[in-house]
């Protein structure tokens, strides 16, 4: 979807995951103004975010007590192995 068509959406995209993709890690400031920054949520927080550049750098505190919170314990973490390519 072009980013026209992406203006108030939040874009979820799933295509990134493959070989040689690029994307912003967690809790890294993106060079955009306001310096907001890239956070896991969670599913029930996507009615609520309004947009991309919800948290920012001054959210540090808020940001960092959310990482140690219960609703995202385990985020970033599946029972699986990888193959050997």
């Amino acid at each position: 979807m072009s980013k026209a068509r992406r203006k108030g959406r939040i874009f979820v995209d799933y295509l990134r995951n493959q070989r040689g993709a690029t994307a912003i890690m967690p809790y890294s400031a993106r060079s955009r103004p306001g310096a907001p920054v890239a956070a896991p949520i969670t599913w029930a927080e996507m009615k609520t975010i309004d947009a991309p550049s919800h948290f920012h750098v001054g959210d540090a505190h808020e940001l960092k007590k959310r990482a140690a919170s219960k609703a995202l314990e385990g985020w970033g973490r599946a029972d699986q192995s990888l193959p050997n390519l």
